[in-house]
């Protein structure tokens, strides 16, 4: 279900961990080296997803992003496509995005946050795993997160899609949380939800080629990454999604649940792919 809607679309630690006041923000130091390009790294921000869905790969995900300039802490927010990465991709952000268990540090994935030449092509990710942690001196408590963390390329510039990566920095960042489960919906409750609602009429707007219907539907972010999509196009996109159309109404019928937080939400079906939704206005907007 997943890869049909980005098709269309463009497609704990312990439990004291509360959210963190609006104390001291968050600060880094050290730079982030692409190729010839250095880049300053001053802010850090730090986030934990409790995993209440179930669809990521780690039981629970602390997410620190450094960067060259202030984003919203909301930029953290999400399952996989953080906003945080569709603004990279629009050059409004650049750094690092580190993602890992807070519970097991020797491997940790880490997100370079630059456009890429291709804007279809996905942003360059390292894997640091080992035997010793994959951070320095990396502390979590006291509803703060701080430590050091470095790699260096040595191999010189490389023209192309993935540059020569090198980073040092220091940071120490508030830890917030994910925002809370403010509803957990499960059976024919599901079924009934605004959200399935919503992606009901996308199923139908989709087999009917309707663009206009399916634009109404979706969100500001996601019609800005559809554009890109039907701009790439060919002409036998209206049929692709004609037939996409049909593959979800079967999908529809095995919706287990949906996870709401706040203003954002997550239909799952059950095979753990997922659909993502946004509370826009008072109006709940497919997000993919």
């Amino acid at each position: 279900m997943k890869k049909t809607l980005l098709l269309i679309s463009l497609l704990m630690f312990s439990a004291p961990f509360t959210t963190a006041q609006a104390i001291d923000p968050g600060r880094a130091q050290g730079t982030l080296q692409l190729n010839d390009t250095t880049i300053p790294i001053t802010q850090a921000y730090a986030q934990l997803h409790d995993n209440a869905e179930g669809l990521l790969d780690l039981p629970k995900e602390l997410r620190i992003l450094l960067a060259d300039r202030e984003v919203p802490q909301e930029a953290l927010n999400g399952i996989v496509f953080l906003p945080v990465t569709e603004l990279a991709r629009q050059g409004k952000v650049r750094g690092i995005l580190i993602r890992l268990d807070p519970d097991r540090r020797n491997t940790a994935y880490v997100t370079l946050l630059h456009p890429p030449k291709d804007e279809g092509t996905s942003l360059m990710t390292l894997t640091i795993s080992g035997t010793e942690p994959a951070m320095k001196k990396l502390v979590i408590g006291g509803n703060r997160v701080s430590g050091e963390t470095e790699n260096r390329d040595d191999r010189g510039p490389r023209p192309g899609e993935l540059p020569a990566m090198s980073y040092s920095v220091r940071f120490d960042a508030p830890l917030f949380n994910e925002p809370k489960v403010t509803a957990d919906i499960k059976g024919r409750a599901a079924q009934d939800s605004p959200q399935v609602a919503i992606l009901r009429k996308k199923v139908k707007a989709m087999q009917e080629g309707d663009f206009e219907t399916l634009k109404r539907l979706t969100s500001d972010k996601a019609n800005r990454q559809n554009e890109a999509f039907l701009a790439k196009a060919g002409p036998d996109v209206k049929e692709m999604m004609k037939a996409a159309g049909r593959d979800m109404e079967q999908s529809i019928k095995n919706i287990s649940r949906v996870v709401v937080r706040g203003k954002q939400a997550v239909v799952i079906f059950a095979d753990k792919s997922w659909a993502n939704f946004v509370l826009e206005g008072n109006n709940w907007k497919s997000d993919d």
